[in-house]
């Protein structure tokens, strides 16, 4: 009758690096370490077969940002720009019209993402600096409502953890 298998850890028949295939945009030797293979053997076996596992220590893919409004403008620097009456400043609440009404940043207007097209920004200043928010770091109603603003031609930046850390940071709200 057989055994049950036994899960054991084989060690590495080798101790070299693997070689680096060419066409890696990176050091396999830096970013690779081998780890043993787990196998399933059986009790009376006495040859433990082992492989080796290639995993890489660091990302392998590259993350590529589309656009200009990946430049963050952080609570402070806004604020600073609110209080001293910056020109050609627009902020712009890209949440739910119903969430703007109970508290929105001062002098925000309401803008969500659902309903940016030529029509509904045909009034906006192109020569304005448009700086867009919603809940929270996590929330991309600001980051889908900056892309479509770019798309028209508008210069956008994304405010930095959205409404969430403006409060934080203990500034004010306003509501409609």
């Amino acid at each position: 009758m057989p055994s049950a298998p036994v899960l054991e850890v084989g060690e590495p028949e080798s101790t070299a690096e693997p070689s680096a295939p060419t066409e890696l945009p990176f050091s396999v030797a830096s970013t690779i370490h081998v780890v043993p293979a787990v196998h399933a053997v059986s009790v009376a076996s006495t040859a433990v077969p082992t492989a080796q596992v290639a995993i890489p220590t660091e990302p392998t893919v590259r993350i590529h940002w589309v656009g200009s409004f990946v430049n963050d403008r952080h609570p402070a620097d806004l604020y600073a720009e609110i209080v001293a009456g910056t020109t050609n400043l627009v902020i712009v609440d890209a949440r739910y019209p119903e969430t703007y009404v109970v508290e929105h940043l001062p002098g925000a207007i309401s803008l969500p993402w659902r309903e940016i097209d030529e029509a509904t920004t045909a009034r906006l200043s192109r020569d304005a600096l448009y700086v867009v928010y919603c809940w929270n770091a996590s929330c991309h109603a600001s980051t889908k409502t900056a892309s479509r603003l770019e798309a028209l031609g508008f210069r956008v930046k994304e405010l930095h953890g959205g409404l969430q850390d403006w409060k934080k940071q203990g500034y004010p709200t306003e509501r409609a």
